[in-house]
């Protein structure tokens, strides 16, 4: 409990200026996907603004929720900007790039809409109430002041965020703009190329889009900002209603023994959340740009926070998996991208035997990475499982907690989960057969796809547990 206390003392718990510098990294310009800013910069500062605000309210804990699920997203986006400046242009298909294009940027107006409103509905419920125990605590001309005050903070957390969703919209309908010329084939450009009496082709009219639009939404973003940087900055300077948040933070840690415990939880399975996504196969001109070693980086980083807390759970036999499976899929991985490079150039009999031991050394590397990747569920499983298991005891012996039937046969489905595991590493394992495009690589990645939203579903529902065996 003294642990908790001084953490929110001695620390700052939030700081509202950071939220208005992430806002920076969110006013980017998409073009063919490539951000300039990428958007987990602007979700670090944003969450690290929120700080420990959530823990005392709903609305924050919802917009730090949002702004887990926008880093999956912004990582892949990511992801995805390496890969198109490594392969370039001339490499990829124009309506694969307006397709994410599209993609991200609907997430991102989505995502980005349901943070800063929550956010700015948290601030308005916050001042609210410090302005209720402030009309308790002054005199009547100290009153009518601090009502002045918080009525114009309501008023400009109003229109701040009006004008915040419109610059969103703004943003993903300029972003989109610039790249619907790409739908358009030779025969129409000819046609418009007659009719206008000039030659049109799809770089001269996007080209001739870029610079209007860029124009258009930075001087949007500089009018945003104007609004959102003294707002911001103004209430991080109001020592009152910083005292009275930092007040109850800190009664609310001072109360809860399992603060840390909890923070702990969210970090772990924010980790292995992001590291489900890289099982998907994703593919660019036959290269995957989810490397499946990134799984075994981020669950051994998500295992390794988990053991800080919970050292008696054992968990040598899946980092020992983990830690080998890293080096084999990352073989896989650059004997596979190498082969596929080079298979697409032209070669001669000298070379052929080159390309072919490549292959053969790529599948055979994948095919025992995938193995290994079983093995790495089923043992995940069982740690994630003994997790759920030593809290669920914890909180019977000394919590006295009361758990129906249902709840203590929370491993009833393991036979059914381990054969769905199964069934999707089969599928994953048909990778380096498929055809580069078509209905059969669809439905390969719309099948890993499930599975991975299975994954993740899994994983909330058994946090979800763990959560409620304390309450």
């Amino acid at each position: 409990m003294g642990k908790n206390t001084a953490y929110a003392t001695d620390k700052n718990p939030f700081n509202f200026k950071l939220i208005a510098v992430g806002l920076i990294f969110l006013i980017d310009f998409n073009v063919n996907t490539v951000d300039i800013f990428p958007d987990f910069i602007a979700l670090i500062f944003i969450s690290a603004g929120i700080g420990k605000i959530y823990y005392i309210s709903d609305y924050f804990a919802k917009a730090k929720n949002y702004i887990n699920y926008f880093y999956i997203a912004a990582f892949i986006k990511f992801a995805w900007n390496i890969i198109y400046f490594i392969l370039g242009i001339k490499n990829l298909d124009h309506n694969t790039i307006l397709l994410l294009t599209t993609l991200f940027s609907a997430f991102e107006l989505i995502l980005s809409i349901l943070i800063f409103t929550n956010i700015f509905k948290g601030l308005e419920n916050f001042f609210q109430q410090n302005y209720q125990n402030n009309h308790n605590d002054y005199n009547e001309h100290k009153d009518h002041n601090e009502q002045n005050s918080f009525m114009e903070r309501a008023n400009q957390s109003g229109y701040i965020l009006l004008f915040l969703k419109i610059f969103i919209v703004a943003k993903f309908i300029l972003g989109i703009f610039v790249q619907i010329p790409v739908l358009l084939t030779d025969i129409n450009w000819d046609r418009l190329s007659v009719y206008f009496n000039a030659y049109l082709d799809t770089v001269y009219v996007k080209n001739l889009f870029l610079s209007p639009c860029f124009i258009i939404q930075t001087l949007l973003g500089i009018f945003l900002l104007s609004f959102v940087f003294p707002f911001f900055f103004g209430i991080s300077k109001d020592k009152d209603f910083n005292g009275f948040l930092k007040s109850k933070i800190n009664r609310a840690l001072s109360n809860n023994h399992l603060y840390v415990l909890k923070q702990t939880f969210n970090s772990a399975f924010l980790f292995f959340i992001i590291g489900s996504v890289f099982f998907i196969d994703l593919q660019f001109d036959n290269i995957n740009f989810l490397p499946d070693f990134m799984i075994c980086i981020i669950f051994l980083i998500g295992i390794f926070i988990i053991s800080r807390t919970a050292p008696e759970i054992k968990s040598k036999k899946i980092i020992i998996y983990l830690s080998v499976n890293l080096f084999i899929s990352t073989g896989a991985y650059i004997t596979g991208t190498v082969y596929k490079i080079n298979a697409v150039k032209s070669f001669t009999n000298e070379n052929i035997f080159l390309l072919a031991f490549l292959k053969l050394s790529s599948n055979i590397l994948y095919h025992v990475s995938v193995i290994i990747f079983f093995l790495i569920f089923m043992e995940f499983y069982i740690y994630i499982k003994k997790f759920q298991q030593k809290h669920l005891e914890f909180a019977v012996r000394y919590f006295n907690k009361y758990l129906t039937l249902s709840e203590k046969n929370f491993d009833k489905n393991k036979n059914i989960i381990i054969k769905i595991a199964a069934a999707a590493c089969c599928v994953k394992t048909l990778s380096p057969v498929l055809p580069q495009s078509g209905i059969a690589l669809f439905c390969h990645s719309l099948i890993l796809i499930a599975f991975v939203i299975f994954i993740i579903k899994g994983l909330y529902t058994i946090k979800d547990f763990i959560y409620s065996y304390y309450n």
